[in-house]
């Protein structure tokens, strides 16, 4: 293979073009009022799916150092910058061809942090009730009667609202952002607490007007957000419902626009230019009812930059039945809701896990359509009642709204700890404290109201962390990129339902930095391992190992983090390997391997107009049966899509040839079983399939990871 011309640290996406954590760039200030600003207009391109990966086909998020950089990336790419967030140093770039094959060649490019395909996120749909024709008749106790409709989710068994309202705790003066699809602000309900702003970040466009944000979101598919922000901010006036932060005001953010089915999403980086047009614009909560995002890039730079601003933010857990990491509820230092039904138990179908924080009524809450279904005959009419976490969250936003009323000051970290310090624990399966289900249990905003009487009683602030990591070796010290950073606190009791204790994980940018963003102060054992396998490819002892502890202290910030340095003793991912074969790019040149051999590790590492072709060669007799394998990303890792060709004599006629291998497939290495038919030289072609699979639109695949092994075989 060629050497690498550029000879410059790469940063590189993980398999099926998930990449490398990068952190929040220390130059953004906390002042910022920088709105994200789009050079190309935005269009809505063709999707693409890998596994299960969902992403923009064309578009690839760059993650740079500097405008030089950036500029030089989209000029090597041959794309236009479409968008920047400069807050985050986060870029949208249009490229020809496939973004996720052409992701491979811009990781190569100095001064980039990252590339990597906008992926598409989804929303767990509503779940609808059955309702009689009129909702006002329903069994309720008085108690739960606020304004016109019932709502069990409020009352002194549940929320708790009055209680909180009585001593003043109304979100009065705080303003939430609701990310989600075009909430109504139209709405009866809604329309005295909007804040007179609404917010689309593909278009770039801010409203001023609800007639006109009204006339541009209205579709047969758009009331989630409707329902996400009744709960949340629905006015108290006697009518309709109320929301649990009755004089907050709210921000809508759309990222799923809902104009043909309910879910059409923006794609990773609109919600990322969402979330920071809301810090921007003084939104100091924001709600997330959706999930599938990833643990790191730039939604996540998006959170942290939000937090490092002081913002909190909410998301839902999920509604997956299952015990798992969903993002962004996963990600450090953001409040993960789960949903309790009209018993406070965990719904059936609310995602458990160590990372939730507390549950709220998610089962049957009572809420409010968007004036634009009003009358629709296949629709309920004014409200409705809805089941999902999609609907726990916004009323833990609520909840977190009154915090920041009563104490303007806490950070994100104490306004999720007094939202847990005050549940109600004796639910679940815990009955004095934490369980994975329900988290600290079901929120009580009456029980804040009454133990909130002061700032000064406001719990410890959380902590910031960033440790870097080196790799130290023979030849020197490199910084420690594609490396795994776990923190787990001390005591931990792996696999137990009832234990509290944290457990944080990402893996590190291009300068060696993994980041925590508001997490629990305390003492942590830290566990590094690198360079990530998954994408170099290797052996597990070549991978480096370090045990260690960490002290995260209350009170760091994002700016002032605490820090850890480790020295990884190990090799440095190789960005500049050298092929032990070259030259071999015809059959001229073609290496010799012969019957029972497996080749030493060689590399496919080209363009798209030189793509790199390996070319090795055997001598058979007639019938002799041979196998011939491609070891690549399914079998050695690494990231190589490998493609291999068996050659006539002549080194023209393909006589056989294998993309994926096995049948059922087993992965994406290539192997190929023939019965040669006369005596004589015959040649193997290892490819990729970048360039094999569709010769005539060949993709850069200029990976230093694209490594393999070619192992053949005599079977008779």
């Amino acid at each position: 293979m060629r050497k690498n011309p550029h000879n410059l640290r790469r940063n590189l996406p993980k398999t099926l073009g998930v990449l490398a954590l990068t952190g929040l760039l220390a130059a953004c200030s906390q002042t910022s009022t920088v709105a994200p600003v789009a050079q190309q207009p935005a269009v809505v391109g063709e999707l693409a799916q890998s596994g299960n990966l969902k992403y923009v086909k064309n578009e690839l998020v760059i993650g740079y150092a500097d405008a030089a950089s950036l500029q030089a990336a989209a000029t090597a790419l041959k794309g236009t910058i479409v968008a920047t967030i400069p807050e985050i140093k986060s870029a949208l770039i249009r490229v020809d061809g496939d973004a996720l094959k052409v992701s491979r060649g811009a990781t190569k490019l100095s001064g980039i942090r990252y590339a990597t395909v906008n992926s598409v996120v989804t929303q767990d749909p509503a779940v609808r009730s059955l309702q009689p024709a009129s909702l006002t008749p329903q069994g309720a106790s008085a108690d739960q009667i606020f304004d016109q409709l019932p709502q069990y989710a409020l009352d002194p068994r549940h929320l708790n609202a009055k209680a909180a309202w009585d001593a003043g705790l109304t979100g009065k003066g705080v303003v939430v952002a609701v990310l989600d699809d075009p909430g109504d602000v139209s709405h009866p309900d809604l329309a005295p607490n909007w804040a007179g702003k609404a917010y689309n970040p593909f278009l770039n466009k801010v409203y001023t007007s609800a007639k006109e944000w009204v006339a541009d979101s209205k579709s047969s598919f758009a009331s989630h957000g409707t329902f996400v922000a009744s709960s949340i901010v629905a006015v108290r006036d006697g009518k309709g419902i109320v929301g649990v932060a009755p004089e907050a005001k709210w921000m809508p953010v759309v990222i799923n626009p809902a104009q043909k089915t309910e879910n059409e999403f923006y794609s990773s980086f609109y919600i990322a230019v969402g979330a920071v047009w809301a810090t921007n614009n003084g939104a100091r909560v924001i709600n997330n009812s959706w999930g599938g995002g990833v643990s790191f890039g730039a939604v996540k730079d998006a959170f942290d930059y939000a937090m490092a601003n002081g913002t909190t933010v909410v998301a839902s857990m999920g509604n997956s039945y299952h015990d798992e990491f969903q993002y962004p509820a996963a990600l450090p230092g953001i409040i993960a809701s789960g949903a309790l039904d009209g018993s406070n138990r965990r719904v059936t179908f609310s995602t458990s896990g160590r990372h939730i924080s507390s549950g709220a009524p998610g089962q049957d809450t009572m809420l409010a359509n968007p004036t634009w279904l009003w009358g629709d005959p296949k629709k309920p009419e004014t409200h409705e009642l809805i089941s999902g976490t999609s609907f726990s969250s916004p009323y833990t936003t609520g909840v977190a709204a009154l915090v920041l009323q009563k104490c303007p000051a806490a950070t994100p970290y104490q306004v999720r700890r007094v939202l847990e310090t005050t549940a109600n624990n004796t639910i679940g399966s815990n009955p004095t404290g934490f369980d994975r289900d329900t988290g600290w249990g079901a929120l009580n905003a009456g029980k804040i109201a009454q133990t909130l009487t002061d700032c000064a009683a406001l719990p410890a602030k959380g902590s910031n962390v960033v440790v870097n990591v080196k790799y130290i070796n023979g030849k020197g010290t490199q910084p420690g990129e594609l490396v795994d950073v776990i923190l787990r606190g001390q005591g931990l009791r792996a696999g137990a339902t009832d234990d509290p204790t944290p457990l944080y994980l990402t893996p590190t940018d291009a300068n060696g930095d993994a980041r925590f963003a508001e997490i629990a102060p305390g003492t942590y054992d830290l566990y590094v391992a690198g360079a990530d396998l998954g994408i170099t490819g290797g052996l597990t002892e070549d991978r480096g190992t370090f045990i260690g502890t960490l002290t995260a202290t209350s009170g760091s910030t994002y700016y002032t983090p605490d820090r850890k340095n480790v020295a990884l003793t190990a090799n440095a991912p190789d960005f500049n390997p050298v092929d032990p074969y070259e030259p071999n790019d015809t059959p001229a040149e073609a290496k010799t391997i012969a019957y029972g051999q497996t080749s030493q590790t060689a590399y496919i590492f080209g363009s798209p107009i030189s793509q790199d072709r390996d070319y090795f060669k055997f001598t058979g007799a007639a019938g002799d049966q041979i196998k011939a394998e491609v070891l690549a990303a399914g079998q050695l890792g690494g990231s190589l899509d490998s493609y291999l060709f068996l050659l006539s004599p002549d080194g023209v006629n393909v006589l056989a040839e294998n993309d994926d291998r096995g049948k059922p497939r087993i992965d994406s290495d290539s192997e190929v079983n023939f019965t040669l038919p006369a005596a004589g030289t015959y040649y193997l072609w290892v490819s990729s399939c970048n360039l094999s699979c569709d010769p005539a639109n060949p993709q850069d695949d200029d990976s230093p990871f694209n490594k393999y092994q070619l192992k053949l075989t005599k079977t008779n």
